[in-house]
């Protein structure tokens, strides 16, 4: 009887929790020429509502065979544990069907990064849960992952961004620890070479301490005049409050310096509460934004 009464008080608990939980991340999707990134327009990308569960985060954006597909964390708010899921858009950035779960695991996932190297799709989904930075290589487009290596292991790294520039992959990412926590710090590392290499750390670690500018909120993206542009989090007042995109002026493995060229935070976008992630992938650009979380019956 005991037992039963547990499991009772742990199932109303649960339906309790999703019941108060009063915000939710949604997509703001559709096209974008490269030659505007520098500048966003928030207001011109359309808005995609999950189910009134749970909510969708951490964007990105890849094309593969004629198809693009969009990736996120998807986090219901009863289990209260992400995992990665997959939606394909028309030419328009519009939904051609419902979200399809493509990683799950028995811990937390959130921001699939997206990168090619070689013939191979890339995933590297955040882990902070075990402590881990895991590489995975995509087997079938785009549903199918395989684990390839631990990049990292012990570290509690979050946002895990790689690039090449100038002959060398970097990654960015923000860690907690020593003082330092994940909304305020840009850590980077670097490799020859990103799945076999060893990741040396920047001696100026971390690059930027700011609660206004540091934690990534994306891939780093090439402009249209080649220059690089690193989304970063502007988490002052609240987490996922605002996006920045700074310009990397220097990025050497002895040196590092950026300047923000563009700054949104959400309460500027009207039924906007924040916004925290930026993705641009030929010609799409997705975001996502965090809302008042409505009753299911009058979700949209």
């Amino acid at each position: 009887m005991q037992g039963l009464q547990k499991r009772l008080t742990r199932l109303f608990r649960r339906r309790s929790d999703v019941e108060r939980e009063p915000f939710q991340w949604y997509l703001l999707l559709g096209r974008a020429p490269l030659e505007t990134l520098r500048s966003p327009d928030v207001s011109a990308l359309t808005p995609i509502y999950p189910p009134s569960d749970r909510f969708w985060a951490d964007p990105f954006l890849w094309s593969e065979g004629g198809e693009t597909f969009v990736f996120f964390e998807e986090y219901p708010f009863q289990t209260r544990r992400g995992h990665i899921s997959a939606m394909a858009i028309d030419a328009l950035g519009q939904p051609l069907g419902d979200s399809k779960p493509v990683l799950q695991t028995p811990y937390h996932l959130s921001y699939p990064y997206l990168f090619a190297f070689g013939d191979h799709l890339y995933m590297v989904p955040e882990k902070k849960a075990v402590r881990c930075v895991d590489l995975y290589r995509c087997t079938r487009f785009p549903d199918r992952w395989e684990k390839v290596k631990t990049l990292f292991k012990g570290p509690r790294m979050v946002d895990s961004t790689l690039f090449e520039y100038e002959g060398r992959w970097w990654l960015f990412c923000s860690v907690k620890g020593r003082g330092v926590r994940y909304d305020e710090s840009l850590f980077a590392y670097y490799t020859d070479h990103p799945i076999e290499g060893d990741w040396l750390p920047h001696p100026l670690n971390p690059l930027v301490r700011d609660l206004a500018l540091g934690r990534s909120g994306g891939r780093v993206i090439r402009d249209a005049g080649g220059v690089l542009l690193r989304p970063s989090q502007d988490c002052t007042g609240h987490y996922g409050a605002g996006l920045n995109l700074s310009e990397i002026v220097t990025l050497s493995p002895s040196a590092y310096e950026e300047k923000r060229i563009w700054h949104r935070r959400g309460e500027e976008t009207p039924g906007v509460l924040g916004l925290h992630h930026l993705d641009w992938h030929e010609g799409f650009l997705v975001m996502d934004a965090q809302r008042q979380r409505l009753k299911p019956q009058t979700l949209e």
